[in-house]
């Protein structure tokens, strides 16, 4: 049952967070048993992560945009096989939490799902999953995959 009230109960609606992309089909097997029977729709948020923190206080996140470019759209791509999911999405703030702060404002997700990297090397990835779950009253799924998929 959705926990946003008046949301179709028959429609899952997903934020998912990649910090690779979200491909293959581990990650398809992997959305479709999180929907059980229902339809899919997603909001996929790529954080424009800068690289370092002394660059996030810079404000220097041009090259980190562009690689979020590259993920949002492999992700999206990826989405569209599927016929139970309907997918949209944007390039998000570098930290996280904000990109997901600002995407819930637009998008009621019922659950939250972070593809997380395989290294895990930025300074904003590190315990993600754990701040994610602090800060926000929603179930939340870590989906992790082979960089290779």
């Amino acid at each position: 049952m959705p926990s946003n009230p008046g949301l179709d109960p028959d429609v899952l609606h997903l934020l998912v967070v990649v910090a690779q992309a979200a491909r293959g089909e581990e990650m398809r097997e992997r959305l479709a048993r999180l929907s059980g029977q229902r339809r899919l729709e997603l909001r996929v948020i790529a954080p424009a992560y800068a690289g370092s923190m002394l660059k996030y206080i810079a404000s220097d996140v041009d090259e980190g945009i562009e690689r979020a470019r590259g993920r949002l759209r492999t992700s999206l791509d990826e989405m569209s096989r599927s016929a139970t999911a309907a997918a949209g999405g944007e390039v998000g703030e570098a930290d996280p939490l904000m990109a997901i702060d600002d995407a819930l404002v637009e998008f009621p997700a019922d659950e939250i799902v972070i593809v997380p990297s395989p290294e895990r090397d930025q300074w904003a990835e590190k315990n993600l999953f754990e701040h994610v779950c602090e800060r926000f009253d929603l179930p939340v799924t870590e989906i992790e995959i082979a960089a290779s998929a």
